[in-house]
């Protein structure tokens, strides 16, 4: 996105804002008029802006993102990557079809976590690919 095209988002946003804020006030008027007195919306938090947003936002992060969450997970005990790397230390290469359906024995899992973890490990240097089979790496 260019320097520009940002601008325009943000003008867009202001103006759905001051729509948002009109839509509002009628919404009240008609809630008058129909004898339910004036409405009053939910308590919320204090609104920020989409231009507040993005200036509270830091410039970059300090690490990459898969970095910071590869470090958790290794650590937890019961992880998919921990569950892998055991499976493959006692039953050898295996087939990521293989790998997740005796994970899935063991536990519910979302449709990606096996192939998430094991480019994590693979990006790790943990395990390789050869064949078509996950193995641990030499």
């Amino acid at each position: 996105m260019t320097v520009s095209s940002i601008d325009q988002v943000r003008s867009e946003i202001a103006s759905l804002e001051e729509r948002l804020e009109k839509l509002r006030q009628v919404e009240s008027i008609l809630a008058e008029l129909s004898g339910e007195g004036v409405s009053q919306p939910s308590p919320r938090k204090s609104r920020v802006s989409a231009r507040q947003q993005m200036e509270r936002r830091p410039e970059k992060l300090t690490q990459p993102v898969g970095r910071r969450r590869g470090a958790k997970l290794q650590g937890r005990e019961g992880s998919t990557p921990n569950a892998i790397l055991s499976l493959l230390e006692t039953q050898g290469p295996l087939a990521r079809a293989e790998i997740e359906e005796a994970i899935r024995a063991e536990r519910e899992i979302g449709k990606q976590t096996v192939s998430v973890s094991l480019q994590r490990l693979r990006g790790s240097g943990k395990i390789q690919l050869e064949d078509g089979k996950w193995g641990l790496a030499a």
